[in-house]
């Protein structure tokens, strides 16, 4: 108010008169030749004046060592009050010769008296030239009268060669509805607290400048803030020429501060900020651009003339901070390199969007829209608590051609390429068009990190560990990782290859509910071809409910090429995790091996996992292992060693399936969920290791593998042994032995008859297949045709239709626990007409159990001859007999009359094509 009252009372003083130019002569404080007569007489016209400087060396206040005259004011200069006046101190090296090569040659100090040197309250002044030092403030323009006036050419806050501070607490002030004035040229630096200061002023130019450097823009010269910007619009920083450029460097706080939610729409192009002049050498600012709680600005742009150097400050390149920072669009712009964008000027961190920062734009569509975030010794792009931010078409972690990487050494130099942190949500870092692609590699850690309970954050179509053009590795050492109880994110159509260890992995309790689809894991960009993680995904620490693939084609993700394995299920609580519908250890079309070391892994425990209609084949060793105690996991619906088609060759180079290490509870296969496990090097499923327990595998279809199709530790087909004693792998589950398999011709049904010799056989599911005839003669079981409960003397039989006459059949057997036996011998179907003897009570044994003898009954009429078979529990065929008497007596021995052992026997009688068999126990 005083300010306001004080400039009433001088305007009414002002008399219209002819413009003049009038010089400044000496470096009085006051009288003629002074600059305080000078700016006086000024103000009696409102005509274009000028105020020019000839003072002689010959005045008391000439430097012969500095070339400079000081002008010390004792009080208060006269406002600019009725504009369009041009201050040129550059007209004394003009007028008296350039004493000062290295600056100005007037100097106005605020030594005596200190508010300001110059307030402009008036449109269509010029000052120029000065060396202003020791003010509260420089220079000042005040109100919004104060329109289109120019400050050029100065040095404000230094010394008079521009090497050292001589501190202002302000260089320059613009506030108050002033409007439309340009900084220009000057040297603003060594100031207390900010270089220009901009409030409650709209569309300002800011160009050319030197703000917080040395005059050669080599060094620093700090002010705290350079560029202040508060409840303003409109202000540009910057241009599209070498010549509007600023270099904003070397200033303890930020190059730029953009502050309230009244500062919008203001652009900061075509500037250094944090480097040196040539934009090769660092000068940090504590962070390059600060916005705090205000939207709509522009920093960059779509042309590379836009192009801002951000780069080489102590904290942040761009920090954004607090809630009304929205809208803001960052393009364009090298943050970390140098102006080659081939060589690092590290920040500490890129890009920082911080405390409700919402909805900003980093980079864009077009290759000059596209920001190069590399190089920075920390993150790339940090996002703490901020939501719907978009982050498009950048290179993080490459240099500009986006073929090459920042290293010192063979150290990889920016640690993260993004991180997410502390509830972010609804973030999305990429796109659907490939413009919108990210190049998110040669970081030295990550190339994306979530942390911190962050949540529905979209990561869409880029490039993660591989250069530009998708097909050569710019490995991170990691791809993603989703850690810290982050939850329900979605990370889709990626290429996350070639980095060092891992392209994902999904860590830690809490961190549930998120989905990965449509990715190439370990790929190039269209499947085709192997670009390896060492490992392509894991789920571990206890991760949960998180979803890898899907139900359509859209879903599916290309896990395979990797060096170790393409999917692995790892620690205890790592519970409910879904793997469906992928391709593992195959290209995108499923017909060709991409090999993964090993397909899918589970380990140390995890437990109620789900692998579901995938395709595991193609990868050099193991399709899927559980082992490591992974306990209670569901495998089911997949293709393991075929082509997508399911029914052509594509084996993994050793077993299909491997349980191991005391793993328990897991089932493979179920009714209508049945997987086909076929072409596998060795063994189809092999179960190892003597706490190996509890596996349950059931209706599954497993052929033309190599070796058994399930093989229980022991290696080889392990004999059954007396009343299933035994324990070990699987408890050993004994495996049924066929009696007999009669298909009736007439009917076309096949009835199967059995014997199984376990403990409570009552609680025993036996489960009969086709078999494949293998080599070995037991099993594989390729096509499953139900199952049959058990007797309590362990006979068993099952009715079936649609069996071929030419099928052998095999069975398996599986205890109330889940223990499921090895294939039994195959045997072949007999096609006949009846079934006569296998009617009830037509043939008993007895005694049974016996000591020495016992003998056969039948009910059959005298004229039916009939053949009698007995075997041992393994099947081996021991006496034989030929009858059609009523009884026929055993003495418990072999044909060649050796006393056989006690133990149970399976007695086979046999009339043409109708067989029944029976179990004597010899005591």
């Amino acid at each position: 108010m005083k300010l306001l009252l004080k400039l009433s009372i001088v305007l009414l003083a002002v008399n219209i008169s002819k413009a003049a130019t009038f010089t400044v002569t000496n470096t009085n404080d006051s009288g003629t030749g002074s600059l305080r007569q000078a700016l006086t007489d000024a103000n009696t016209s409102y005509l274009p004046d000028n105020i020019v400087f000839n003072i002689p060396i010959s005045d008391a206040n000439y430097n012969t060592t500095l070339g400079t005259w000081l002008i010390k004011p004792e009080t208060e200069f006269p406002y600019l009050l009725t504009g369009n006046t041009t201050i040129d101190a550059t007209t004394q090296a003009t007028n008296q010769g350039n004493t000062n090569p290295s600056g100005p040659e007037i100097v106005i100090d605020g030594t005596i008296y200190s508010d300001h040197a110059f307030l402009v309250v008036s449109p269509g002044n010029t000052v120029k030239g000065f060396q202003i030092i020791n003010f509260t403030y420089g220079i000042q323009i005040y109100g919004t009268s104060a329109t289109q006036n120019i400050i050029s050419n100065n040095y404000i806050g230094t010394n008079s060669d521009g090497t050292q501070a001589v501190a202002n607490e302000y260089g320059i002030t613009i506030s108050n509805g002033t409007t439309a004035n340009t900084i220009k040229d000057n040297l603003i630096s060594g100031n207390i607290s900010t270089g220009i200061f901009i409030t409650e002023s709209n569309n300002q130019t800011i160009t050319g400048n030197k703000i917080g450097t040395s005059v050669d823009g080599l060094s620093a010269i700090a002010n705290m803030n350079g560029i202040l910007i508060d409840k303003s619009t409109g202000i540009v920083i910057g241009g599209n020429s070498a010549t509007l450029r600023n270099i904003i460097s070397g200033n303890t706080t930020a190059g730029v501060l953009v502050n309230d939610v009244l500062s919008s729409n203001n652009t900061i192009k075509g500037n250094y900020i944090g480097t040196d002049i040539s934009g090769t050498l660092k000068i940090e600012n504590g962070n390059g651009i600060l916005v705090a709680s205000s939207g709509g600005n522009t920093i960059g742009g779509s042309s590379s003339t836009d192009r801002n150097i951000i780069s080489g400050n102590l904290e942040a390149g761009i920090l954004f901070n607090g809630t009304g920072t929205r809208n803001n669009v960052v393009k364009g712009n090298y943050i970390g390199t140098d102006v080659t964008g081939l060589n690092y000027i590290d920040n500490h961190v890129g890009i920082i969007l911080k405390s409700n920062s919402d909805n900003n734009l980093i980079g864009g569509s077009t290759a000059n829209e596209r920001n190069i975030i590399s190089g920075n010794s920390e993150i790339g792009v940090y996002m703490e608590a901020s939501d719907s931010n978009v982050v498009i078409g950048n290179f993080i972690g490459p240099d500009v051609t986006g073929s090459g990487t920042f290293a010192i050494g063979d150290s990889l130099f920016q640690a993260n390429g993004i991180e997410f942190n502390t509830v972010s949500k609804y973030n999305r870092i990429g796109g659907t068009a490939s413009g919108e692609r990210n190049i998110i590699s040669g970081n030295r850690v990550y190339g994306l990190i979530y942390y911190g309970n962050v949540s529905e954050n979209t990561t869409i179509g880029n490039y993660i560990g591989t250069d530009v053009s998708g097909t050569f590795a710019m490995p991170n050492a990691t791809g993603i990782c989703v850690d810290g109880g982050s939850n329900h994110n979605n990370i889709e159509k990626n290429v996350l290859s070639g980095n060092i260890s891992y392209g994902i992995f999904i860590v830690t309790t809490g961190t549930y509910y998120n989905t990965m689809k449509g990715n190439f894991i370990g790929t190039n960009y269209n499947g085709t071809d192997t670009i390896p993680n060492d490992a392509g995904l894991l789920i571990g620490g206890g991760a949960k409910y998180n979803v890898i693939g899907g139900t359509t084609s859209s879903d599916r993700n290309i896990i395979s090429g990797n060096r170790y394995i393409g999917i692995e299920i790892a620690d205890n609580l790592t519970d409910n995790n879904e793997i469906r519908g992928n391709y593992i250890g195959t290209d995108n079309s499923g017909n060709y091996a991409i090999a993964n070391g090993i397909g899918v892994g589970l380990s140390s425990m995890p437990s109620y996992n789900v692998i579901d209609y995938n395709v595991i084949s193609g990868n050099k060793t193991i399709g899927l292992i559980l082992f490591e105690n992974s306990d209670s996991n569901f495998v089911s619906n997949n293709l393991i060693g075929l082509k997508s088609d399911g029914i052509s060759d594509l084996g993994n180079g050793t077993v299909g399936i491997s349980i191991a290490n005391g793993s328990k509870y897991n089932q493979i296969g179920w009714e209508n969920n049945s997987n086909t496990i076929a072409y596998n090097d060795s063994v189809g499923i092999v179960i190892m290791d003597n706490e190996t327990r509890f596996n349950k595998i059931s209706a599954n279809s497993i052929y033309n593998n190599g070796y058994l199709g399930i093989d229980i530790f022991p290696w080889g087909i392990n004999a059954n042994d007396a009343n299933d004693i035994d324990t070990g792998t699987n408890e050993l589950m004994n495996f049924p032995v066929i009696a007999s398999v009669t298909k009736n011709s007439t009917t076309g049904y096949t009835y199967i008859t059995g014997t199984l010799d376990t403990p409570n056989p009552t609680y025993v599911t036996v489960e009969i297949f086709v078999s494949d005839n293998d080599a070995l003669g037991y099993g594989e079981g390729q096509v499953y045709l139900g199952s049959a409960s058990v007797s309590g003397d362990g006979n068993w039989d099952f009715y079936v239709s649609g069996v071929d006459d030419s099928s052998l059949i095999t069975t398996t057997a599986t205890d109330a626990y889940g223990n499921t036996s090895e294939f039994s011998a195959n045997f072949q179907t007999i096609v006949g007409i009846s079934n006569k003897i296998s009617a009830n009570n037509e043939f008993v044994i007895y005694p049974n159990p016996f000591q020495s003898e016992c003998f056969i009954t039948n009910n059959l009429s005298e004229s039916e001859n009939y053949q009698v078979s007995i075997s041992d529990i393994s099947g081996k065929e021991l006496r034989t007999f030929s009858s059609s008497e009523k009884v026929i007596k055993w003495n418990g021995k072999s044909n060649d009359g050796i006393d056989l052992n006690s133990g149970i026997y399976f007695i086979k009688i046999q009339s043409g094509n109708d067989v029944k068999v029976l179990k004597a126990i010899k005591m």
